[in-house]
């Protein structure tokens, strides 16, 4: 038996007749390739295209309507400068730009890759955010995001996936963070409280971050490395570590083989 099939202009012919397979073992086999490949064709026609940075790399300014959050995605770094002058500057090459969509929807700016598109090579995408508030930072994708510069405030949201990193000086009343999929968050200055929802691998490292009160909910594989003065309430599962430094009042509910130990 022979099928031939095609698939980007390409023929390719299977021989099961020298398969030493079983009829019913055989229609298996056959059925499991069509299902293949209608998979595969499908996905062909999401048509991306793929883009390779070329031209000098530069700057430019874009400008936006008003925003309390911010979202960027596609592994874009962001650096957020806190300042009364609100600007906004994108770095990257000439032939990349014009893929970049900055849009404002409700009260977020959103920042990310056009669809259909695909940057091939080292294509690097600096975002240069300076503005005097943020209630929510969101993070996707392998983006960077770069405070050193410091914020202040009284209360902020960060959300970080898929193999993001967040790392800068915070001074906050209060800050809730939301962390997966291996991202990674190193943190310092002062909060007085901290809720932080970590899982699937992501690692905190928050030993110059002091905070009086942090609530720690950790699951599947997650690590964090905290300093508490007061309270510290830490919920894990699935082979999670916490280790801290201070002397606070200490509850845990662990399972899964998850710790918590004192960090000397």
């Amino acid at each position: 038996m022979h099928i031939r099939l095609y698939y980007a202009r390409k023929e390719f012919e299977l021989d099961y007749s020298t398969l030493n397979y079983s009829p019913k073992m055989k229609k298996k086999l056959i059925l499991f390739i069509t299902v293949l490949f209608v998979a595969v064709t499908s996905c062909s026609c999401l048509d991306l295209m793929s883009v390779r940075p070329s031209g000098q790399y530069i700057a430019k300014k874009i400008n936006v309507g008003d925003f309390e959050n911010v979202s960027v995605s596609n592994g874009f770094e962001l650096i957020l400068t806190q300042d009364s002058k609100e600007e906004l500057v994108i770095e990257t090459y000439e032939n990349v730009h014009e893929y970049i969509v900055v849009r404002v929807e409700g009260s977020t700016l959103k920042i990310y890759r056009e669809g259909g598109i695909f940057f091939s090579g080292n294509t690097k995408v600096k975002i240069h955010l300076s503005c005097s508030y943020l209630g929510k930072i969101t993070g996707s994708g392998g983006t960077k995001i770069d405070m050193e510069s410091g914020w202040s405030g009284d209360q902020m949201k960060i959300s970080i996936s898929g193999g993001g990193r967040i790392f800068g000086n915070l001074k906050l009343n209060s800050l809730y963070m939301s962390m997966s999929g291996g991202s990674r968050s190193e943190l310092e200055g002062e909060v007085d409280y901290l809720s932080l929802s970590s899982s699937g691998g992501s690692v905190h490292r928050h030993f110059g971050l002091e905070t009086n009160e942090c609530r720690a909910s950790m699951s599947g594989g997650a690590s964090a490395e905290l300093y508490v003065k007061e309270r510290l309430e830490v919920s894990g599962s699935g082979g999670t570590s916490v280790r801290y430094r201070g002397n606070p009042q200490l509850s845990t509910k662990l399972s899964g083989g998850s710790s918590v130990h004192k960090a000397f």
